[in-house]
Order: structure tokens, then C-alpha cells, then sequence
């Protein structure tokens, strides 16, 4: 598919997003919140672009990076690194808080070496599986997709994710973190 033909397929893809958000408003049950805003964008990050797109914002987080993972397995130098910049960050005063699949083997030596230098980090609740693959930086940007974080994840499977800008979702996904965080 030649770049303009993946383009338009993503504006109609928007198109229909929106056109099914405009529909969704006027049902939705209690409690489910939509949110529309000009101002807000979405960035889709496939395959091996989602790697690099991850180390450049976690680079740049300067109050809070939030994780909710279902696998997290630094096993790898690519993987590593992550958790060797959660620990930096964390150590210039980032609030980093991280959040793991208990029943994940893999997720333990990330476990261990994160907590092991003072990053708040913890297990799921064993009455839920946390399945989401989700990062919120600085109250504004949100990773959410299909990536976990693993070599083949990174490197070598299909995977597709977006990068949204939008501090009143950020918002709305940081209260969601905090409860899985808390235990909920």
C-alpha cells in the first residue's frame, strides 16, 4: 500500500471514530465518559516505530510516568533500557509508578530490579487480570495498544498502538491507573 493509500485509510478511520463517538454520546450507560476535543491528537505508532516513540517521551517526562503492564520482561538490552530510565527518572524526581500481571514469570526480574531502587512498583490484585498495555506521561500523553513490553513485542511481532495527546483523557486514564494501582 503506497503512503497516500494508508493515509486516507487512517482519515476515514478518524472519520468513523468521531462519527461513532457523535452516536455513542447520545447512549452511553452512567458512568462512561467520552471525551471530543479539538485540541487533542492521536499518533498511530506500529511495529518496531512504537520502541523508539516510548524511549523519546519517557526521556523527556519531567513529573509522572504511569504503567500498567501485563508483560514486562527485561531479559534484553532493548527492554533494560526501559527499566534503566524508569529508574533514572524516578531518581531525578519523576513520579514513577508501575503496575504488573502477577501471574506473568517474566514480570518478576522487572519487578525485582525496579523495586529494588525505590520505584513504586507493584503486582496486580490476584482477583483480576491486567491485560492492558498502558503508559500516561505528564498528565497529557497516553500509550495504549497492543505492544507489551518484550524484545518480540519491540522488535519482531506486528503490533499496533497510539500515542494520544490529550491532557482530559490523560486525565481520565490516570484516575483508571490509580484504581488498579490501589488495588481496584
Amino acid at each position: 500500500m503506497s503512503s497516500g493509500t494508508i493515509a486516507a485509510v487512517l482519515i476515514l478511520m478518524a472519520l468513523a471514530f468521531y462519527a461513532g463517538y457523535q452516536y455513542a454520546q447520545r447512549s452511553l450507560p452512567t458512568g462512561v465518559a467520552v471525551v471530543s476535543q479539538p485540541q487533542c491528537s492521536i499518533r498511530v505508532i506500529n511495529d518496531r516505530d512504537y520502541y523508539p516513540t516510548l524511549l523519546d517521551y519517557i526521556s523527556r517526562a519531567n513529573k509522572s510516568i504511569y504503567i500498567a503492564m501485563f508483560q514486562f520482561k527485561s531479559d534484553t538490552d532493548v527492554i533494560s533500557k526501559i527499566v534503566e530510565l524508569l529508574i533514572s527518572k524516578n531518581k531525578k524526581g519523576v513520579d514513577v509508578k508501575v503496575v504488573l500481571e502477577n501471574t506473568i514469570d517474566e514480570n518478576e526480574l522487572t519487578y525485582r530490579r525496579l523495586l529494588d531502587n525505590g520505584v513504586a512498583v507493584k503486582f496486580d490484585s490476584r482477583s483480576v487480570t491486567t491485560h492492558a498495555k498502558l503508559v500516561i506521561i505528564d498528565g497529557r500523553y497516553v500509550f495504549v495498544g497492543s505492544h507489551n513490553w518484550s524484545y518480540m513485542a519491540m522488535m519482531r511481532n506486528h503490533e499496533a498502538s497510539v500515542l494520544i495527546d490529550c491532557p482530559s483523557i490523560a486525565e481520565q486514564e490516570t484516575q483508571y491507573f490509580m484504581n488498579i494501582y490501589r488495588g481496584g
